[in-house]
């Protein structure tokens, strides 16, 4: 891969994972090109490299983006995941990543990373069970992990045509550069003592800086058609919470589900589901929070040389301090 002054475009460039991406590549000497929505993001603020804004379903413009890349980094996705928004989320990730892909082939692109999702994997109903890369688990009701698990299929059926490319599953990614405000309402939910109670599931996570050491490896590695998981800590919903409550000095969350709610939870995500266009709980939440999205990250290790280097707990504290410079936590 990437030596030094190599031209590599990254679709999603200003995301929270591509804009840090983006960074670490650029000051390691390559020729960056961003191509998405909205071509800002402050981690990129003074950086030389080319920003294209464009949609993913216009072929035309992706082949555009991709010409004279020697390596493309795919990440643009759409992470709603409610039925209103299914054509969006089924264009841009399953249409979105056809063109990357065929784009990619057609300019001769040396190498391909696309990032998926750990979602892929659905959950386990035991705590003791490790999912990895052979695992298509259940997610019936998850547009977005289905949505990305078509994606991969795309992706691998340009692979038998030649295309050069490799997955990356990352798991709940946590550190500074998040955009998204979905994604950060957890965190001002805890900050403003919201959350009265926790469900007893558990899942996954994994540092920011971890996972774009992650995906320069698979870039350098990874094998083509494969997926690797990049997943560092398995931990409870119950303590997850509770470690962000401490470092932001707030009380403990002391009550979690317990699992007979199981069933009534559901039910009332039905009932939600049929009487709101965007309901406060949905089923397939429950289904989520009520499991576990545990992780084994061997294979990358073993295929890729990645180790995790960042603790959770400073992962955590990195957010969170990058949350309060940016007014999101008081």
């Amino acid at each position: 891969m990437a030596k030094a002054k190599a031209r590599i475009l990254i679709t999603g460039g200003t995301g929270f994972i591509g804009s840090n991406l983006a960074r670490k590549l650029y000051h390691e000497g390559n020729g960056i090109t961003i191509f998405a929505k909205d071509t800002e993001h402050a981690f990129l603020k003074g950086l030389r490299i080319k920003r294209i804004k464009g949609d993913l379903q216009d072929y035309d413009s992706v082949l555009s983006a991709v010409k004279g890349n020697g390596y493309v980094y795919h990440l643009a996705a759409c992470t709603l995941s409610s039925q209103k928004h299914k054509k969006e989320i089924f264009g841009t990730n399953v249409l979105g990543t056809e063109n990357v892909m065929k784009a990619c082939l057609k300019s001769k692109v040396k190498k391909t990373v696309n990032v998926s999702s750990s979602a892929v994997f659905g959950f386990s109903r035991s705590e003791k069970t490790l999912l990895d890369e052979k695992d298509n688990l259940d997610f019936k009701d998850n547009l977005y992990a289905q949505s990305k698990k078509l994606a991969e299929d795309k992706v691998n059926y340009y692979v038998g045509k030649g295309l050069n490319a490799v997955t990356a599953n990352p798991s709940y990614v946590i550190g500074a550069g998040e955009v998204d405000k979905r994604r950060y309402g957890l965190w001002q939910s805890i900050s403003r003592c919201r959350i009265k109670f926790t469900y007893p599931g558990g899942g996954g996570n994994v540092a920011v800086e971890d996972v774009v050491d992650g995906l320069t490896l698979a870039m350098q590695h990874g094998k083509s058609g494969e997926r690797y998981i990049l997943s560092a800590n398995n931990i409870r919903i119950y303590d997850f919470y509770n470690l962000i409550a401490g470092l932001l000095g707030k009380p403990k969350i002391r009550l979690m589900m317990p699992r007979m709610m199981y069933y009534p939870m559901y039910s009332l995500g039905k009932i939600f589901e049929a009487a709101m266009e965007e309901p406060p709980l949905t089923s397939e939440a429950v289904r989520w929070h009520f499991n576990y999205k545990y992780f084994d990250n061997a294979k990358a290790g073993k295929e890729l040389g990645w180790k995790p280097k960042v603790k959770l707990k400073e992962s955590v504290l990195r957010a969170i301090e990058y949350y309060k410079s940016n007014g999101i936590l008081e």
